[in-house]
């Protein structure tokens, strides 16, 4: 159990309403939940309102304690990194073009989900843009815009040029060749949307139990029995909601299967008017650019700007120092304007990478009484709330969508799993070639 993780959404929070305490004693429950961020909680939030059953959460550290309360807070229509063309030619047109629905049904989930809870967390106008990095990707996403609207039949998507993204007030400075613009997709406080879910969960009865990790998962017949510090919880159903905090020790069927990788976020202090004129940021969009290891910003409702991306493997003081200094420095070489402005608060959190590059929902195989939703790839916000809700309607024998493999086939295991971490590291190093020459 760790204490909360010091960043910018943890001192700008509404409180935490949910009643989550640590469990004291046994209970017995329809389904566990285990995980208590944005997938966990509309799982639960599902099984209770929905299904009518009894429900417990279990969460390790507080609600909203991982990548919910840690991320950009980007609503987003990403489905994972397997890119358009290669999803037609592996997936078939179907497929693709179910997964672009999946991707916007998912952003409708978070809007009707804070429209319907009452949710207060800064929920901005819709609007998401992938910027080319260099030059050189402009063509790349100008064939991305076809591939969309031609392929694949969706028309949500415009590329702005150089000159509109100026004219526009969405973009300037060296690294703003041209852009796609979704045109759904939008910015929130994320730790206020895990509190106000967790909030919205307590209205339907659900138990919800912080500082509660699971030290250990056994069955007794039918029943799973899920052994933490405080007492034990028998379920009939469980649902693994932990994404790049999936304990492998619990359960064989998760070993190897997730790979947790380090993203990284500064905030600044409030930029002057001026500042914000020479950044060309004139609206509250969000944005990440063409990079394999991308970089992600968007302007905050106090004028600050947020500022990630994906970088370390190990979490050490020093290796953390020097992240943090390499976004200030990635800042600086955006927008000259502003070198040598600095941060005010730094933090990293993981993501959950899986091995085909596709976030999974689903159930065990050969066991039924277990679902998951996992492995977002970073784009979780809008994913995770979605999929929650599919994996509570999975264990309950409800028909879901099988029409994408991410909601049809398992989450494959990584090959010689001891080696992520190297894995990763390998990657950083060959992104990191790539990003700087092409």
């Amino acid at each position: 159990m760790t204490a909360a993780v010091a960043s910018y959404w943890e001192d700008t929070a509404a409180l935490d309403e949910s009643g989550a305490r640590p469990l004291d004693g046994d209970r017995q429950v329809e389904v566990a939940v285990i995980g208590g961020g944005y997938t966990g909680l509309t799982a639960a939030l599902r099984l209770a309102g929905v299904h009518g059953v009894d429900v417990a959460v279990l969460e390790a550290n507080r609600i909203g304690w991982g990548a919910s309360g840690r991320n950009s807070g980007f609503a987003l229509t990403s489905v994972g990194k397997v890119g358009l063309d290669e999803r037609i030619r592996k997936w078939g047109l179907e497929a693709a073009r179910a997964s672009v629905r999946l991707g916007v049904d998912a952003v409708e989930t978070v809007r009707e989900l804070i429209r319907s809870e009452a949710i207060e967390c800064d929920a901005q106008p819709e609007g998401a843009l992938t910027v080319a990095h260099r030059d050189e990707r402009v063509a790349e996403l100008k064939d991305r815009v076809r591939t969309y609207r031609e392929g694949l039949g969706y028309d949500g998507v415009d590329f702005l040029s150089r000159e509109q993204l100026e004219r526009d007030g969405y973009l300037r400075g060296p690294a703003a060749g041209g852009a796609i613009r979704f045109r759904t997709g939008f910015g929130l406080h994320p730790l206020k949307y895990a509190r106000g879910l967790a909030k919205a969960t307590t209205r339907r009865g659900v138990a919800q139990f912080d500082r509660t990790p699971v030290v250990s998962w056994q069955r007794d017949g039918s029943t799973h029995v899920l052994a933490t510090p405080g007492g034990t919880v028998r379920a009939r159903k469980v649902v693994m909601a932990t994404n790049g905090y999936t304990p492998e020790h619990l359960h064989p069927y998760f070993r190897g299967r997730v790979l947790p990788a380090a993203s990284n976020i500064v905030v600044t202090r409030p930029l002057t008017a001026a500042e914000w004129q020479e950044v060309g940021m004139a609206t509250t969009q969000v944005y990440s650019d063409t990079r394999r290891l991308l970089f992600y910003w968007r302007r905050l409702p106090d004028d600050r700007l947020l500022f990630g991306g994906r970088s370390g493997v190990f979490n050490t003081p020093p290796a953390l120092a020097r992240r943090r200094k390499w976004l200030e420095a990635a800042i600086a070489d955006k927008w000259p304007v502003l070198t040598g402005i600095g941060s005010e608060w730094f933090w990293h959190g993981n993501v959950g990478l899986s091995y085909d590059l596709i976030p999974h929902m689903n159930t065990v195989e050969g066991d039924p009484t277990i679902a998951y939703a996992m492995a977002y790839l970073g784009s979780g916000v809008a994913l995770s709330s979605h999929c929650g809700g599919l994996a509570a309607d999975l264990v309950m024998g409800k028909a879901v969508p099988r029409d994408t493999p991410v909601t049809s086939t398992e989450i494959p295991r990584f090959p010689l799993p001891a080696l992520r971490k190297a894995y990763l590291a390998g990657a950083y190093l060959a992104y990191g070639i790539e990003d700087r020459w092409r």
